[in-house]
């Protein structure tokens, strides 16, 4: 498909060789503890074919937020080596790496059990976690995002070429823009506005470490989701995500990268070329993928690259890519780590294998 063959420029002249996007995808292939090794480097290495942009999965940026087990983590200097052979093996084929920065907020369900203390925009109760909800005081807010800046400077110190911030899936920076889960009335909610402060606040402080470190060609993007209702009806509409991307797109962020693709069409109208945009494909076909690009300018996989590590490689010079893992010594070949691969048994695998015997792979992002 010569759409996804495309090479795109990015804001910072940054030039991608083509349109494919690994999606982040959380492997549980690190320490308890937030540490990469071996496995994460050796999945990430099989994949340095995979795309054009690979980023890795959810990154913590501070002890308290935390969700998934086993993921990775960069709130201080001792994850800095095993991100570095990480960022190594992701750029071995000569495609640009992305770590993922994350904070979990009220749904930090690990911190919770390692720290017995959850933090986020209010004291609203979520079904991730169990337990009283501290509210982040005005000057702890400002903490966190001072948080993410020092994140960003140890990916730019691991060699990344790049961060995503994430805004999205119910997490900390999606938490102060939903009117569900911030009910402050301080500087950081109350109005769209003021709930709009603490992503805008996280770029800035990204963007700031990133021209002190004079690495103009460092790649800065930010992960969104466009819409969250509630079962009480409460949340947003794309109405004020549009306004939100509007924000974000005058800061010039290299990317904007949504998490569904019904309003693909209105999203690139809001950006208006200002920066560019990363759907994800419907399914994991070679098709799909192509077909996304109508209104967007890269498009992100995630099963799709599990099945078929040299997906971009193999597209480059017209090969067959697989889509579902169908034997024992193929799942072998993919250097999945082990947390990351369950065994079942049943149809569909879903959506990597067919039928009977099945991989069931968590690829929450």
């Amino acid at each position: 498909m010569n759409e996804l063959k495309q090479t795109l420029k990015l804001n910072n002249g940054v030039v991608l060789p083509n349109c494919v996007v690994m999606a982040p995808m959380t492997t549980k292939g690190a320490s308890w503890d937030g540490i990469v090794d071996q496995n994460d480097v050796q999945y990430f290495a099989r994949r340095a074919g995979a795309a054009g942009l690979l980023i890795t999965g959810a990154t913590a940026v501070s002890e308290l937020g935390e969700k998934f087990p086993y993921q990775q983590s960069i709130y201080a200097d001792r994850f800095i080596p095993g991100l570095t052979a990480e960022a190594k093996a992701m750029k071995s084929r000569g495609n640009k790496a992305i770590v993922q920065l994350y904070h979990a907020g009220v749904n930090a369900q690990v911190s919770f059990e390692k720290l017995h203390k959850v933090v986020g925009p209010s004291a609203v109760a979520f079904h991730q976690v169990s337990g009283d909800i501290t509210e982040l005081s005005e000057n702890e807010v400002w903490q966190v995002v001072a948080q993410f800046g020092a994140a960003t400077q140890r990916a730019i110190e691991a060699g990344f070429d790049g961060v995503e911030i994430h805004g999205a899936f119910g997490h900390l920076l999606q938490q102060f823009f939903s009117p569900y889960s911030n009910q402050r009335s301080d500087y950081w909610g109350g109005t769209l506005e003021k709930r709009m402060r603490f992503p805008l606040a996280v770029v800035k402080k990204v963007q700031e470490v990133v021209q002190a470190a004079d690495k103009s060609d460092f790649i800065i993007g930010y992960r969104i989701t466009s819409t969250e209702k509630h079962t009480d009806g409460i949340g947003y509409d794309i109405a004020e995500t549009l306004q939100l991307i509007d924000q974000l797109a005058a800061t010039g962020l290299d990317y904007i990268h949504v998490t569904e693709p019904d309003f693909d069409q209105q999203i690139k109208a809001q950006i208006n070329g200002r920066t560019a945009l990363i759907t994800i494909a419907h399914t994991t076909s070679v098709a799909s993928a192509a077909a996304a690009l109508a209104n967007a300018d890269l498009v992100a996989m995630a099963r799709e690259l599990i099945a078929e590590p040299d997906f971009a490689a193999k597209l480059a010079t017209n090969q067959a890519v697989a889509t579902a893992i169908t034997s024992d010594q193929q799942a072998t070949d993919l250097d999945l780590p082990p947390r990351m691969l369950t065994w079942l048994i049943g149809p569909n695998g879903g959506g990597l294998v067919p039928q009977g015997k099945k991989y069931l792979v968590d690829i929450a992002q």
